[in-house]
C-alpha cells in the first residue's frame, strides 16, 4: 500500500490528485456519453428521459455507496497507521454489507421505477423511455456500487493511478456500446443504459482482479472473510451521516427536478444538459477535497496533523485557480458546450443560463468542498451532512419554489448559488472555531468518529 505520510506535502499531493481528477473527469465523460448520444441519435425527449431519471439515480446511489465513503474514511486511517489486520476488517465487512444492500436496492428499484417517476411529476412524453432507462439502470446497481466501493479502498490506501487505467478502459468500452446499441441497433434509451450496466460491471471486475492480486492485504474472498461487528459499527458511525449527506444532494436534486419539470418539456432538457456540464466543470474542485480528505485521515492515523494544514493550503490555491478558469470558460462558451449535448433554440439558451450562474459560485464551492473533505478526513461526517442538507433544504429549495414564479427557469438556476452561499457560511465559521482547530491539532486515533 501507498502511504501519504512522507515527502513534500505539495508535490505528494499533486501527484495523488492528478489522477482522481482525470478518473472523475472520465466518470463524468462516461455518464454523458449517454446523454450525447441519445441526443444527437434520438431527439430531445429522449434526453429529457435520461435526466429525469438521474436524480433518483442519484439518490440510491447515495444510499448504497455510503459505507463506501466511510470505508475510505477507517482504510486511510489504518494505512496511516499500518495496521494490516484493521485494514483487512473494515475492508471486508464494508465492501460485503455495500454488496448485500445493492442487491435488495437492485430488486426494490426495479419494481418500483413507474411509482418513483410518477412521484416526480415526470413529462408523459417521457415516461416510456425514462422506465425503460431507469430500470435497467436498477438491475446493474450492484456492478456500480461494487465499482465505487472497491475503487474508493485502492485511493484509500494511496493509489489513485489503477482506478483512473480501470475507468478509461470503461469508458471507451462504453462509447463503443453506447454508438451501436443505440445507432447500430436502434435501441434507443434501453441501448444507452445497456451499454452503461456492461461497462460498469467491467470495471467492477478489474478492480476485484486487482486488488485480489496485487493488494494480499485486503484481498477479497468469501470463503476467507474476516468480519466484525465492531468495523461495521465504526463504519456506520462514519458512513451514515456521509450518505444521508449524499441523499440530501440527491433527493434535493430530485425535488428540484420537480420544479424544473413543470416549467416543461425545454426547461427538463435545459437542466439535463446544464447539469452534465457542471458534473464536469466542478469535477476538479470535487476531486481536490476528495483527495485531501484521504489524505488527512492517513495523516492524521500517523499522528501529523501539521501535514493536514499544509494540505489544505495548497488545495484552496488550486481550487480558486480552477474557479476562475471555469468562470472564463463557462461564460464564454456555454452555449456551444449546450449544443455538443445536440440542444437547440431556446434550450441552449435556458442551459447556457445555467452553467454561467452556477460558474459564479465555484469560489465559495472550492472552499466550503477543500475544507469539507479535511473535516471529512478526520472522521466528522455530521458537520458537512449539516451543512449540506440546510444549503439545499433550507435556503435551495424554497428559493427555487419562490423564485421560478417571479423570474422562471432563471430563478430556479440562481436557487443553486444560494444553497451554495449557506454551505460556505457553516464551514467557514466550524472550521476557524476555537473547538475543531484544538481538536486537529490535539488528534489521536481515539478520537474520530468511531470512539
Amino acid at each position: 500500500m501507498t502511504a501519504l505520510i512522507d515527502g513534500p506535502v505539495g508535490r505528494s499531493l499533486m501527484r495523488f490528485v492528478l489522477p482522481i481528477l482525470a478518473g472523475n473527469i472520465l466518470q463524468q465523460l462516461y455518464n454523458s456519453i449517454d446523454a450525447m448520444i441519445i441526443g444527437r441519435f434520438v431527439g430531445e425527449n429522449a434526453l429529457g428521459a435520461i435526466g429525469v431519471s438521474q436524480p433518483i439515480i442519484n439518490v440510491v446511489l447515495a444510499l448504497v455507496i455510503g459505507l463506501g465513503i466511510g470505508e475510505e474514511v477507517l482504510l486511510g486511517q489504518y494505512v496511516g497507521r499500518q495496521d494490516h489486520k484493521g485494514v483487512k476488517q473494515v475492508f471486508d465487512t464494508l465492501f460485503t454489507s455495500v454488496m448485500i444492500l445493492s442487491v435488495v436496492v437492485a430488486i426494490c428499484g426495479f419494481f418500483a421505477t413507474p411509482f418513483l417517476l410518477q412521484v416526480i411529476h415526470t413529462q408523459p412524453e417521457q415516461m416510456e423511455d425514462a422506465a425503460a432507462y431507469l430500470r435497467i439502470i436498477f438491475l446493474g446497481i450492484p456492478g456500480i456500487a461494487g465499482y465505487n466501493t472497491m475503487s474508493g479502498a485502492i485511493r484509500a490506501s494511496g493509489n489513485s493511478k489503477a482506478p483512473l487505467v480501470f475507468l478509461l478502459i470503461c469508458t471507451i468500452i462504453n462509447a463503443v456500446l453506447d454508438l451501436w446499441a443505440v445507432q447500430g441497433l436502434g435501441m434507443g434509451v434501453e441501448g444507452a443504459a445497456i451499454a452503461t450496466v456492461v461497462a460498469q460491471m467491467i470495471s467492477f471486475f478489474m478492480c476485484v482482479f486487482y486488488v485480489n492480486r496485487y493488494y494480499p492485504v485486503i484481498r477479497y474472498d468469501v470463503r476467507h472473510l474476516d468480519l466484525s461487528a465492531k468495523m461495521l459499527s465504526r463504519g456506520a458511525r462514519c458512513a451514515i451521516p456521509a450518505s444521508i449527506q449524499q441523499c440530501a444532494v440527491s433527493v434535493g436534486m430530485l425535488l428540484l427536478q420537480v420544479v424544473v419539470n413543470d416549467l416543461g418539456a425545454s426547461a427538463v432538457t435545459a437542466y439535463t444538459i446544464g447539469s452534465r456540464i457542471d458534473s464536469f466543470a466542478s469535477a476538479p474542485i470535487i476531486n481536490i477535497g476528495q483527495a485531501l480528505g484521504i489524505f488527512t485521515s492517513q495523516n492524521l492515523g500517523a499522528g501529523k496533523p501539521e501535514r493536514v494544514k499544509e494540505g489544505k493550503k495548497y488545495c484552496l490555491i488550486w481550487a480558486f485557480a480552477v474557479g476562475g478558469i471555469l468562470l472564463v470558460l463557462l461564460w464564454g462558451f456555454g452555449g456551444s458546450m449546450a449544443r455538443f449535448f445536440g440542444a437547440e433554440g431556446e434550450t441552449v439558451a435556458m442551459a447556457s443560463w445555467y452553467v454561467r450562474i452556477l460558474s459564479l459560485g465555484y469560489f465559495i464551492a472550492g472552499y466550503f468542498t477543500v475544507v469539507e473533505g479535511l473535516i471529512r478526513g478526520t472522521g466528522n461526517t455530521l458537520v458537512p451532512m449539516i451543512g449540506t442538507i440546510s444549503g439545499y433544504w433550507l435556503f435551495r429549495l424554497p428559493a427555487a419554489i419562490l423564485l421560478s414564479g417571479i423570474l422562471g427557469y432563471i430563478g430556479v438556476w440562481m436557487a443553486v448559488p444560494v444553497g451554495w452561499i449557506f454551505e460556505f457560511t457553516l464551514i467557514l465559521c466550524y472550521y476557524h472555531s476555537k473547538r475543531f482547530q484544538r481538536f486537529l491539532s490535539e488528534w489521536t486515533m481515539g478520537e474520530d468518529c468511531y470512539e
